[in-house]
């Protein structure tokens, strides 16, 4: 049996996983950003946050879908993209670029139909309105999607949680269920594909579950032009803005968090597949 992987092979994989990306999209005039933690991490620390051990990115939708035919034409031998558009079999709008050579073991409240290991988050980039106040509204709408998809792939027997409770949980949620995971993901990839980015004043990412709009909400002319950034060794594209980009979402993120939050909030952990 392979042992299980550390908080320094992850971020080695997923560093491998970035340089793969970075070439493609700079190869294919693709747009991406680092984003999120990763985003602090190049600023604040230009590599990995230490306790750190996932990648997030941004991607505007049209620059995704183009990632997606590329990849279908020149395919990796272990570098796959898990995606809605290219797997019906996975259920989750937020697409993946994993390492196949290793395994997730997922503890979370919805049940994962696809294999998963080492990965980073691509979270996409939608127009959101031409004012601050459509695009919070548009930013509600999609939270609703986002929690109707939620209600319909939640696991009927939860982590810690009794079989009495589950039961209860399912029955109420049965209307959600009958509907199917798919019919949901669907309404929320076709309300992600009614503004672009490139005709929006304001952009978003939907998908992030996130109720406040104000966090997930900016003006696209925080993100271009895109300016390169050190990351554990790696030049990588970030926002044009990012500094008000980060403000919006952690107000201070140049301070470091207190000591017993410097851990990872992810529930799963990794090894090498046999």
């Amino acid at each position: 049996m392979k042992k299980a992987i550390s908080l320094k092979e992850t971020q080695n994989l997923e560093l491998g996983i970035l340089k793969y990306l970075d070439n493609i999209c700079r190869k294919n005039n693709i747009q991406y950003f680092l984003a999120y933690g990763s985003l602090i991490g190049a600023v604040r620390h230009k590599g990995f946050i230490p306790w750190d051990d996932d990648i997030d990115i941004m991607m505007p939708r049209s620059d995704f879908y183009k990632l997606l035919n590329v990849v279908k034409n020149d395919e990796h031998p272990f570098y796959k993209i898990i995606a809605f558009e290219n797997n019906r079999k996975f259920t989750a709008p937020l697409p993946k670029i994993i390492d196949s050579r290793t395994q997730l073991i997922q503890n979370y409240d919805f049940k994962e139909r696809v294999d998963l290991g080492v990965y980073i988050d691509i979270f996409i980039l939608d127009g959101a309105g031409e004012s601050l106040d459509e695009a919070g509204s548009n930013y509600l709408r999609s939270i609703a999607l986002y929690r109707e998809w939620r209600i319909a792939d939640l696991k009927l027997f939860p982590p810690h949680k009794s079989r009495i409770y589950g039961i209860l949980r399912w029955v109420k949620r049965f209307p959600y269920k009958v509907m199917g995971i798919s019919y949901y993901l669907k309404k929320i990839k076709m309300f992600g594909e009614e503004r672009s980015v490139e005709n929006s004043t304001y952009v978003a990412t939907f998908t992030t579950g996130v109720e406040n709009p104000q966090r997930n909400i900016w003006p696209k002319n925080y993100f271009y032009p895109a300016k390169e950034a050190d990351f554990a060794g790696l030049k990588l594209m970030i926002p044009y803005k990012y500094d008000e980009i980060l403000k919006c979402e952690y107000g201070n993120y140049l301070k470091l968090p207190p000591i017993n939050e410097r851990k990872s909030h992810h529930d799963y952990s990794l090894k090498w597949r046999e």
